[in-house]
């Protein structure tokens, strides 16, 4: 059997259609290669936007597009093989699916959407602390539809972005520096002045607190058990959880070498005959 003989075998119509072998072995090759194509030219944009320093929200959206286009095209290609009116078909499926989509990926692309504002106006980087709403932690990635924190006991928390994008957003990594501010309450028998001093000297003696802005102690209010002592000092931000707890510390045991009190909460009952 020669290739002309196989030709005319394959251009036979199927059975009970209108369709020859040949049309649809060529129309599955069309579609086999359109795919392999999206593929290969999607991993090409991917690499070259990599390269360019792109943002990877962006880079991965633009090549799930020309991946989804190159697909459709090969499919209209294939249609139009079976002699189906593509320019109608593509304007009653994009209809149909388009209330489909609308409902069913709102959620998505209200995230994809949420995700491209925040690498466009960089709320945050890698790395960095922050507070989004109720969560707080560092910041691990920020994907395509959601951002990723990891807690300091190491627990990761995956926010959809549309959630991110929609809460206030504390950035606590923002700056070099960042402000200790601990309350300390001292008994109302206790001398105000001395105890002001004696927080002080710890703040100035602590090698890890900046001398500029000046580092202070002051009356901060009045409380029902005690009075209230407010103490700030300026750190370095990859300083600022050791120093606080050391500062806490500290303080504790110099109030207790020179004997101030910290009273616990109490409340002076009277009782009328």
């Amino acid at each position: 059997m020669d290739f002309q003989q196989i030709i005319d075998i394959l251009s036979n119509k199927i059975p009970f259609t209108d369709f020859s072998f040949l049309t649809v072995i060529t129309a599955i090759i069309v579609f086999i290669v359109g795919y392999f194509v999206a593929v290969i030219l999607s991993k090409y944009i991917i690499k070259i936007m990599t390269k360019a320093n792109i943002a990877q929200i962006i880079t991965i959206f633009t090549a799930k597009v020309v991946k989804v286009f190159i697909v459709v095209f090969a499919i209209a290609t294939v249609l139009g093989m079976f002699g189906i009116d593509v320019g109608a078909a593509v304007i009653s499926l994009s209809v149909v699916s388009g209330f489909i989509v609308g409902f069913a990926f709102q959620e998505t692309l209200g995230n994809l959407a949420a995700g491209i504002m925040i690498i466009i106006t960089k709320p945050f980087k890698e790395n960095d602390f922050v507070k989004i709403g109720n969560n707080t932690g560092s910041v691990k990635q920020v994907g395509v539809s959601t951002t990723t924190l990891i807690t300091y006991d190491n627990n990761k928390i995956i926010i959809p972005n549309s959630k991110v994008w929609g809460e206030p957003i504390i950035n606590y990594s923002a700056f070099d520096t960042r402000l200790i501010d601990i309350e300390i309450g001292i008994s109302y028998t206790d001398d105000m002045n001395k105890s002001v001093q004696i927080a002080l000297n710890v703040l100035k003696n602590h090698s890890k607190i900046l001398e500029k802005p000046d580092p202070a102690v002051q009356v901060k209010s009045l409380g029902d058990s005690c009075v209230n002592l407010m103490v700030r000092g300026w750190v370095n931000k990859d300083d600022f959880w050791s120093v606080k707890r050391e500062i806490i510390r500290v303080i504790k045991e110099s109030f207790d070498k020179e004997g101030i009190t910290i009273p616990f909460k109490q409340v002076d009952v009277n009782l009328k005959k």
